[in-house]
C-alpha cells in the first residue's frame, strides 16, 4: 500500500473516530465537559453531534481535505466547541458551530488561533447582534461609504462655492483657478447621484433600527457592544461630517469572522 493511500486511510480513520464516535463515547464527552454531568448539557451535546453527522453525510470525502487534516488543531477546536454547544440553547450558534467544524474538516488554511477566535465570538453575540452583523456583511465596503461620501461631497461643493467667492478678488491666476473649481463642482452633482443611486439599490439599510424592528434605543446598545468587540466601526471616528450612532461600517474582523461562517 502506498504511503498516500496509507496517510489517506489513516485520515479518514481519524475522522470517522473523532466525529462519528462522539455521541456514544461518554467518557469522552465527560472529559470535554469537565466531569459537568448534566443532563441538559449531555443531551445538547449528543443532539449537536448527531446533526453534524447528518451534515457530514451530505458531503462525500473528496469534500474534505482529509490528506491534510491537522489532527491536533482539530481537537482543540472540537472540545472548545463541545463545551460552548453544553453551555448554550441558542440554535443560531449551534448552526454558527456547525460551520466553522466543517470548515475545518475542508480546509486548515485558518489557523487555530483565529478559528477559537471566531468560537469566542459566537459564544458573545446574541441573535440580533448576528443579523445586524449579517445586514452589514452582505453591503460592500464601497456601499457602506456611500452615505459618508455623499455627506463629504456635499461639504466640498460648499467649501468650493465660497472659495469661487473668494476668487472675485484676486487676479493673478484667478480665472484659471476658477475653471479647475467650476469643472470640479459640475462633476459632484453626478457623484453623488451615482452613490444615491447605487444605495437605492439595495434593499437593506443596517444603518436604522427600523431594520431590524426594534427601538432605538436597543439598537443602540447592541451597536456599543458590538464596536466595542472590534467587529464594527463608527464612521464618527473617521470624519467630522457625520454625528455619531448614525452611520456605520464593519470592521476587517467582522467581516473575516462572517465570510467564515457564512460565505461558502
Amino acid at each position: 500500500m502506498s504511503k498516500k493511500l496509507q496517510n489517506k486511510e489513516y485520515s479518514i480513520s481519524t475522522l470517522k473516530g473523532v466525529i462519528g464516535a462522539i455521541p456514544f463515547a461518554g467518557t469522552l464527552v465527560n472529559e470535554l465537559l469537565f466531569d459537568a454531568r448534566s443532563r441538559i448539557k449531555q443531551e445538547r451535546v449528543n443532539e449537536f453531534i448527531i446533526k453534524f453527522s447528518e451534515l457530514i453525510d451530505e458531503h462525500t470525502e473528496e469534500d474534505f481535505s482529509l490528506l491534510n487534516l491537522n489532527n491536533e488543531q482539530l481537537s482543540d477546536i472540537l472540545e472548545e466547541i463541545i463545551i460552548s454547544v453544553s453551555k448554550t440553547s441558542a440554535e443560531h450558534k449551534k448552526e454558527i458551530f456547525k460551520k466553522i467544524l466543517l470548515n475545518q474538516l475542508k480546509s486548515s488554511e485558518v489557523d487555530t488561533d483565529d478559528t477559537l477566535r471566531f468560537v469566542n465570538i459566537t459564544n458573545e453575540i446574541n441573535n440580533r447582534q448576528f443579523e445586524i452583523l449579517k445586514s452589514f456583511h452582505s453591503l460592500s465596503d464601497k456601499v457602506l461609504k456611500y452615505k459618508v461620501q455623499i455627506l463629504e461631497l456635499k461639504d466640498e461643493a460648499r467649501q468650493l462655492n465660497a472659495r469661487l467667492v473668494d476668487l472675485k478678488n484676486e487676479y493673478v491666476g484667478s480665472k484659471e483657478t476658477s475653471e479647475k473649481i467650476e469643472k470640479r463642482l459640475k462633476d459632484i452633482p453626478k457623484l453623488i447621484k451615482r452613490r444615491e443611486m447605487a444605495l437605492t439599490q439595495n434593499n437593506v439599510n443596517p444603518n436604522t433600527h427600523s431594520t431590524f424592528n426594534i427601538s432605538r434605543e436597543l439598537y443602540i446598545t447592541e451597536m456599543h457592544d458590538l464596536i466595542a468587540k472590534g467587529l464594527l466601526f463608527d464612521f464618527a471616528i473617521r470624519t467630522n461630517l457625520v454625528q455619531p450612532f448614525v452611520h456605520f461600517g464593519i470592521t476587517q474582523l467582522g467581516r473575516s469572522y462572517m465570510k467564515y461562517i457564512i460565505d461558502e
